[in-house]
C-alpha cells in the first residue's frame, strides 16, 4: 500500500517537508499512508471474492469490520467554519445575540418609517394636472363607482313586486311578439314553399315533355336499327346456309374415312382377342399344374403332422406313468409321517398332564400369597382410616373454634362499620341540606334576575313602539320615493323596448296592463 500510494513530484518542483506546498509536492504520511492519496477505484486495497454463477461470474466485495483510517484534507474555510461551530454558547452569549437581533430589527423599522415619511413629504406638493395620468385614473374610478351604485340601485328596485310583475309582463309580451313573428315567418315560408313547389311542377312538366320527345326520337331510331338488323340477319342466314352445305359435305367425307378406320380397328381387336384367349388357355394349364403340386404338398404335410401327433401321444403316456409312480412314493412317505406324528403327539400329551399338575400347585401357592398380601393391605387401610378419622375430628373441633372466633370478630367489625356509616350518613345529610339551601337561594336570585330582564324588555318594547310611531312619517316619505324610482325604472324599461324595435301595439298593451295593475 505504501509503495502504490506514493506521489512523485513533477519536474522542476522540489519536494519540501513543511510550509506552503501543493498536494502533488506533499510527502507527509499518517500511519504509513500519504495524506493526499486518492485511490484510483473504489475497490483498491479491499478484499474481493470471485463468485461463479449460472449467468456468469461476479466480483463481490468482502465487508470489513474495521473503519477506514485514511485522513481527510479540509480547506481552511471549512476548518474555520467547523471551529466556529464548535464553540459552546453560554447564557450571556445567547442574551447578547438576542439583544443585537432586537436592536437590528428596531433599526430596520426606524429606517423604513423614515423612508415612508420622506416619500409622503415628497408626494405632498404634487398636484394633478389636466390630462394627467392621475386624473384619468380617478375619473375611471369615479365612473366605475357610479356604475356600481346605479347597478346596486337597479338590483334593489328589481326586488320590488311591481317590477317583478312588470318584468313578467314584458317577458310574456316578448314571448308573444316572438311567437307571432315566428308564426308570420312560418306562413311566409309556407307560401314560399308553395310557390317553389309550383315552380318545380312547371319545371318537371317541361322536363317531362322534353323526355317524351326524346323517347319518340329514340323509338324512331330503334325502329330504323331493327330494320337494318333484319336485313343483316337475312344476309347472315344465307351465308350460314351455304356454310352448312359445305360443312355437311365435309362431315360426310369424314364419316367415310371414320368408318374405314373403325373397320381396321375392329380387325385389330379381333386379332388381340384371339391372342388373349390363347394366353388364357395357357395360363389355365399352368394353374392346373400348380394346383396338383399344391395338393401333393398338402398330403405330405398331413402325413408329417400325423407322425408328430403319434410321437406326442407316446410322450404323454410315458409322462403319465412317471406321475403315477411319483404319487405312490408320496403316499408312502405321507403314511410314515402320520405314524411318527401320532407317536410324538401321545408323548406330548403325557408330558402336558405332568405340567398341568405342577401349574395347579404353583397357582395354589400364588393364590395363598396374594390372599396374605391382601389381608396385610386391608389391615394397613383400616389403621390409616382410623388415624385419618381421628385427625379429622381434631381438625373439625379446631375449625368450629376458629369459626366462633371469626364470627365474634366479624360482629365487632360490623358494629364498628355501622357506626362509621351512620356518621358518614349524618354528614351527607347535613351537606344535602346545605346544598338545598344554596339551591333555593340561587333559584330566588334567578327569579329576581328574570323579573328584572322582563321589566327591561317591556321598557324597550314601549320605547320601540314610540320610535315606530315617530318614524311612520319618514317611512311614508321613503315609500313615496321608492314608488317614484320604481315608476321611473319601468318607464326606462319601456323606452328600452321601443329602442329594441318592439311593435307599438305590444308596448301599448304593456303600458295598459301596468296602469291597470297600478290602479288595482
Amino acid at each position: 500500500m505504501s509503495g502504490t500510494g506514493k506521489f512523485k513530484s513533477k519536474a522542476g518542483k522540489p519536494k519540501v517537508a513543511s510550509g506552503d506546498h501543493t498536494p502533488d509536492q506533499c510527502n507527509h504520511q499518517i500511519n504509513g499512508k500519504f495524506i493526499h492519496y486518492k485511490p484510483k477505484t473504489a475497490y483498491e486495497g479491499k478484499e474481493m471474492v470471485l463468485s461463479i454463477e449460472n449467468c456468469g461470474t461476479r466480483s463481490l466485495l468482502v465487508p470489513n469490520r474495521y473503519p477506514i483510517d485514511t485522513p481527510a484534507i479540509l480547506p481552511k474555510s471549512e476548518f474555520d467554519r467547523l471551529k466556529q461551530k464548535a464553540k459552546v454558547l453560554t447564557l450571556e452569549d445567547r442574551m447578547r445575540m438576542l439583544d443585537e437581533a432586537e436592536e437590528e430589527k428596531n433599526r430596520a423599522v426606524m429606517e423604513s418609517t423614515a423612508r415612508k415619511e420622506e416619500l409622503l413629504r415628497i408626494q405632498m406638493p404634487q398636484k394633478k394636472g389636466t390630462g394627467s395620468k392621475l386624473e384619468s385614473v380617478e375619473s375611471e374610478a369615479a365612473k366605475k363607482n357610479l356604475y356600481l351604485l346605479q347597478r346596486s340601485q337597479e338590483l334593489i328596485i328589481e326586488q320590488d313586486e311591481r317590477v317583478k310583475q312588470a318584468n313578467g309582463m314584458i317577458l310574456a309580451t316578448k314571448c308573444r311578439a316572438i311567437r307571432n313573428a315566428q308564426i308570420a315567418e312560418k306562413k311566409l315560408i309556407e307560401r314560399q314553399l308553395k310557390e317553389e313547389e309550383q315552380r318545380l311542377d312547371k319545371m318537371m312538366e317541361q322536363q317531362r315533355q322534353i323526355k317524351i320527345r326524346t323517347e319518340e326520337r329514340k323509338l324512331e331510331e330503334e325502329e330504323y336499327r331493327k330494320q337494318r338488323y333484319v336485313k343483316e340477319v337475312m344476309q347472315q342466314m344465307k351465308e350460314n346456309e351455304l356454310e352448312r352445305l359445305l360443312e355437311a359435305e365435309k362431315i360426310e367425307e369424314e364419316s367415310r374415312m371414320l368408318n374405314k378406320a373403325l373397320i381396321e380397328l375392329q380387325k385389330e381387336d379381333e386379332k388381340r382377342e384371339e391372342e388373349r384367349k390363347q394366353l388364357q388357355i395357357k395360363m389355365r394349364d399352368e394353374f392346373k399344374k400348380a394346383n396338383e403340386e399344391t395338393q401333393q404338398y398338402r398330403r405330405l404335410k398331413a402325413e408329417e403332422q400325423r407322425i408328430a401327433d403319434l410321437r406326442v401321444q407316446e410322450f404323454m403316456r410315458q409322462k403319465a406313468e412317471r406321475d403315477d409312480m411319483i404319487e405312490k412314493e408320496k403316499l408312502l412317505v405321507k403314511t410314515a409321517k402320520e405314524k411318527e406324528i401320532a407317536r410324538l403327539r401321545s408323548m406330548q400329551e403325557k408330558s402336558q398332564d405332568l405340567q398341568a399338575a405342577l401349574d395347579e400347585l404353583n397357582a395354589l401357592r400364588a393364590q395363598e400369597e396374594k390372599e396374605r398380601e391382601w389381608r396385610e393391605q386391608e389391615k394397613e387401610v383400616a389403621l390409616r382410616k382410623a388415624r385419618i378419622a381421628k385427625e379429622l375430628e381434631e381438625a373439625r373441633a379446631k375449625q368450629v373454634e376458629d369459626i366462633r372466633k371469626t364470627q365474634a370478630r366479624a360482629l365487632a367489625r360490623d358494629e364498628e362499620d355501622f357506626k362509621k356509616v351512620a356518621s358518614v350518613q349524618h354528614e351527607l345529610h347535613k351537606k344535602e341540606l346545605e346544598k338545598l339551601e344554596k339551591k333555593k337561594e340561587a333559584v330566588e336570585r334567578h327569579r329576581l334576575e328574570l323579573l328584572k330582564q322582563i321589566n327591561e324588555k317591556e321598557r324597550e318594547r314601549i320605547n320601540y313602539q314610540q320610535e315606530r310611531f315617530e318614524d311612520g312619517k319618514a317611512q311614508r316619505m321613503e315609500f313615496a320615493l321608492k314608488d317614484k324610482s320604481v315608476e321611473d325604472y319601468l318607464k326606462n324599461k319601456i323606452e328600452k323596448l321601443r329602442d329594441s324595435n318592439v311593435p307599438d301595439n305590444y308596448i301599448k298593451d304593456i303600458e295598459r296592463q301596468l296602469k291597470l295593475a297600478g290602479k288595482g
